[in-house]
């Protein structure tokens, strides 16, 4: 079992049609509404790779949040656990997309993760003691991180960034998650390393190790991705695809790698099954793929090396 702690939303997206983005100006184009979170959406990538997925965090007592309760459970997260409050909204993110459908701005409302407090972990605990990963994302401040970090002594830890200013709630603390994926902004601010290129990679990759972290993953965009485990490094090709939507293509790579980190798969296999199911995220215009499987995953890998 797989425990995902972190933020539940719902999506606002809006992008132009048939033209650039234009700043200042009001854009035809479309506006979807879907369900969202970092580390919700992380826990819909893994039901779809057939893990058992909980999820822990808090929705208000809203419309919103039974329609993420409802649905998520119809992907197969164990929402049982979940927190309904009626002190605050359930959380919001809107975001626009510009004319390639990557992100040009965003607006969150996520309070009510704070409601992630000792008494809520402390009440589902003897529950969830036994699960074999444990996935936080940055919209976690540092006093909840560390108040989880300890009450999950020894369980294997792997952290989502989120934003380079959410991943200084880490900074103190990063030596104690097992695995990270930050992108490029998040391991500078977590390292202090000015990354521009494969030397730069290379030494932010020791400073996280050296801190204590197994297996370092950073992402670089349409470049690929960087990986690090004990001697071996390197940085992988993302294989180019239509666009459709870039903006999940984080969620479902963290997916992929929990998924191999559980199956002990080395450091470059991780990567490749990782960018596997973060290529198929971003061929698709919703922000989940919902054909991803493992079935296809696997065969995809296996066209690659047959070609």
């Amino acid at each position: 079992m797989v425990l995902v702690i972190g933020g539940a939303n719902i999506d606002i997206t809006g992008y132009p049609l048939g033209s650039k983005l234009i700043r200042m100006d009001s854009n035809p184009g479309r506006i979807e509404f879907s369900l969202g979170g970092v580390g919700r959406n992380i826990a819909e990538n893994m039901s779809l790779l057939d893990l058992e997925v909980v999820f822990l965090g808090v929705v208000g007592d809203d419309d919103n949040g039974s329609r993420i309760i409802r649905e998520s459970q119809k992907t197969g997260i164990d929402m049982s656990r979940v927190r309904i409050t009626d002190k605050m909204d359930t959380s919001v993110y809107m975001c626009i997309l510009d004319e390639n459908r990557d992100m040009d701005i965003a607006v969150c409302q996520m309070g009510i993760t704070d409601l992630i407090d000792q008494e809520y972990i402390d009440s589902i605990y003897e529950e969830t003691k036994e699960a074999e990963i444990i996935v936080l994302d940055g919209n976690l401040k540092r006093q909840q991180l560390e108040y989880i970090l300890d009450k999950y002594n020894g369980r294997k830890f792997v952290f989502d960034p989120v934003s380079s200013t959410k991943a200084m709630n880490a900074f103190d603390l990063i030596g104690r998650f097992h695995c990270v994926k930050p992108n490029v902004i998040e391991a500078e601010a977590l390292t202090g390393i000015r990354i521009s290129n494969k030397e730069d990679l290379d030494s932010a990759g020791r400073i996280f190790h050296e801190k204590g972290v197994d297996s370092v993953f950073i992402t670089l965009g349409s470049e690929g991705t960087y990986y690090s485990r004990g001697n071996k490094s390197g940085i992988l090709k993302i294989k180019s695809r239509d666009m459709g939507n870039a903006t999940g293509a984080g969620d479902a790579y963290m997916a992929g790698l929990v998924y191999a980190l559980l199956k002990d798969m080395d450091i470059f296999e991780t990567a490749v099954f990782a960018s596997k199911c973060a290529e198929m995220a971003v061929s698709v215009e919703e922000t989940i793929n919902r054909n991803i499987s493992l079935k296809k995953i696997t065969q995809e890998l296996i066209d690659d090396k047959n070609k």
